[in-house]
């Protein structure tokens, strides 16, 4: 008897979806190699591939490049299409007149990419910035969100399981099962030691990853629902040109797409992560991400380490040597030197600050 081969599920969906890459912020905190013209999403954790590229890459097999689609503010569009070159169409790179967060930058690329393809398409939305392995437990993961975005026309969020009692994530309470995701019963951003110890301790919160799955329509449903000025933006976006769009930027004033829709809304199912995720905001969070254990070093570049522990270093061209050292960021980027303690890493902020305050621009 001839077999009939099983056709895979996934392929049609993929077709009818898309991804929306949100690849905003300078990331201050990794200075010296993060600056004005190389902003974070640009960051190579592993001295080759960029954030963002890794990001791209991780949706290969799930949703072409074609339908991959990039938000930056104007004042970033020179590095990121150069970086974007032959990855992605350059259409697809979307530019705002100006940074005014997640909830506005969503609504913008929403809004176009349902011009080009329809309101019908289902998104993933996520950040540009983040590192997360495997790539094959990640595209599981937003492919079940799409079926469940599909399913029961919500929104979904990827929920991590914590490996510590971050404070400075948010978490979401997994509520009652629905299909192979569950309700979410409430958010809780950044919330202090004691409490985060008790949440990850009871089993029964997320880290949330910032990562959403949703229809477009369902999304201006909601945007209209809690946010209507924002709605009637949304509508505009896709009819005005690029010399209307400052204008219409100008009046909007909104928080994070987390507080202006997830957190009010009623329509939020949410799906546990099949991969490791870091939200790597500063060199400690790239130590925590790369690291094998408590005392391990984490090197690239040109470096040589000796009876050294809890250290990240990254050498440039010329040779670096560490002795007997421990809890220690060393950056060596050719025309800047980063020597800090791992603990003083969150604080690096305040370097460019002062160099800012010195006139120093061009280590900005």
């Amino acid at each position: 008897m001839k077999r009939t081969r099983r056709r895979s599920n996934r392929a049609p969906a993929a077709r009818a979806a898309a991804a929306l890459i949100i690849a905003g912020g300078r990331g201050t905190r990794f200075w010296p190699e993060s600056r004005a013209g190389r902003p974070k999403p640009l960051f190579a954790i592993d001295g080759r591939t960029s954030l963002l590229a890794g990001t791209i890459a991780r949706m290969r097999g799930l949703i072409p490049p074609a339908r991959i689609f990039v938000v930056v503010s104007a004042d970033q569009r020179r590095p990121f299409r150069k970086a974007l070159r032959g990855i992605l169409p350059a259409g697809n790179l979307f530019v705002e007149p100006e940074g005014r967060g997640t909830a506005v930058a969503i609504a913008f690329g929403a809004a176009k990419i349902a011009k080009k393809l329809g309101a019908d398409t289902a998104l993933a939305v996520m950040p540009a910035d983040h590192h997360v392995a495997p790539a094959d437990g990640f595209r599981a993961t937003i492919s079940e969100a799409f079926d469940l975005a599909r399913a029961h026309d919500a929104i979904v969020v990827v929920g991590v399981t914590p490996a510590s009692a971050e404070t400075g994530y948010g978490y979401q309470q997994i509520g009652p099962a629905l299909g192979s995701g569950y309700k979410v019963a409430r958010f809780v951003e950044k919330p202090a030691p004691a409490v985060a110890r008790r949440m990850v301790k009871s089993g029964r919160y997320l880290w949330n990853a910032g990562i959403f799955v949703m229809r477009a329509g369902v999304f201006e449903a909601e945007l209209r629902r809690h946010a209507p000025q924002l709605a009637a933006a949304m509508e505009r976006f896709a009819a005005v040109g690029a010399r209307e769009l400052p204008e219409v930027y100008r009046s909007l004033a909104f928080d994070s797409f987390d507080r202006v829709i997830v957190e009010k809304s009623r329509n939020v199912i949410g799906v546990r992560a099949r991969f490791r995720w870091f939200d790597v905001g500063s060199w400690q969070g790239l130590w925590d991400a790369l690291r094998s254990d408590a005392a391990a070093n984490v090197l690239s570049g040109n470096v040589i380490a000796f009876g050294s522990s809890g250290v990240l270093a990254r050498g440039g061209e010329r040779l670096m040597v560490l002795l007997g050292v421990s809890d220690l960021v060393a950056v060596d980027t050719g025309d800047a030197i980063l020597i800090a303690r791992m603990s003083a890493a969150q604080e690096i902020r305040r370097v460019t600050e002062e160099l800012a305050r010195r006139g120093l621009k061009k280590f900005l």
